[in-house]
């Protein structure tokens, strides 16, 4: 608008003054309102250009709020899908845990119940050598002298030495005396009430020659000692895997055989009470089976 004005004004006054005159004196103005117009022209365009920068920049940033929101929502669904897993889980977890709980403590009940069985077995195994002892104490007292037999414990096994007149007729070995029937009954108790015990049955002589021709001392008291433990396995029904024979002859005194007091003690039967490690180990192994 302003620069219709300036050229109506200038054909205005060109109307009163020549062509030459007026250019002369109005091409300054003209120049500079031209040079005026390329810079405002010029702003104009960069401005221009500014805008389209913007709008794409805002463009842009839209499109990456766009994306933005779309991972926002997506986050948002795995996060409630997790949560919903997690509270699934949770519930699992907690049933497993009560059932752990539950096994853990039927574990320990079985436990506890298999440590005071082995304990008794083992208390009863420790214990069972000292109980026969008093067993064979008690059913002998009244029915053999006491001057005739011995009970007496060492580490590991129980012995009860019995002259042999208690149990042999004189001079024989095949032949047992009256009243034998004593300590085989109190021997054969001993071992029915304590399944973990064995027999080893060891015949003793002192030093003379024994009175069966053509056998020597020990061959003497291994006889002796197989008699007996034939008549508690036929006569008394104990079972022969538990019993052992054996003998030492005159070389198990007690007593010195320099006199007849020491030879007489001398000739005897030894019933030697051993506890079965091997017994024992399959009541716990039994035990152990039946809280499994």
């Amino acid at each position: 608008m302003r620069l219709l004005m300036i050229g109506l004004l200038a054909l205005a006054v060109t109307a009163c003054i020549s062509p030459k005159k007026a250019a002369e004196r109005y091409q300054p103005q003209i120049d500079s309102l031209d040079s005026l117009a390329n810079v405002r022209a010029d702003s104009i365009y960069r401005l221009t250009l500014a805008l389209e920068r913007s709008r794409g920049g805002n463009d842009m940033l839209l499109e990456t709020q766009n994306r933005l929101q779309d991972r926002l929502i997506e986050q948002d669904d795995r996060i409630e899908a997790l949560e919903q897993d997690l509270n699934s889980t949770s519930s699992e977890m907690g049933e497993r845990v009560t059932e752990l709980r539950a096994e853990l403590s039927r574990s320990e009940r079985l436990r506890d119940s298999l440590v005071r069985t082995q304990e008794r077995i083992v208390g009863d195994y420790a214990g069972g050598l000292t109980s026969a002892g008093n067993q064979l104490s008690d059913s002998l007292e009244t029915k053999v002298d006491s001057n005739l037999y011995e009970i007496y414990e060492v580490p590991g096994e129980l012995v009860l030495s019995v002259q042999e007149s208690v149990l042999f007729r004189p001079r024989s070995m095949a032949y047992l005396a009256n009243g034998n029937e004593a300590v085989l009954n109190a021997v054969t108790k001993a071992l029915q009430d304590n399944p973990l015990l064995k027999l080893r049955i060891v015949g003793h002589t002192d030093n003379q020659p024994n009175p069966v021709r053509g056998t020597n001392n020990w061959q003497y008291g291994a006889m002796r000692a197989t008699k007996l433990a034939d008549d508690l396995a036929t006569a008394y029904y104990v079972s022969p895997n538990r019993l052992v024979a054996a003998s030492q002859g005159e070389y198990g005194p007690t007593r010195s055989n320099a006199t007849e007091e020491g030879r007489f003690a001398n000739r005897r039967i030894d019933f030697v009470f051993t506890s079965s490690v091997a017994n024992l180990l399959r009541s716990l192994e039994r035990a152990t089976d039946i809280n499994e």
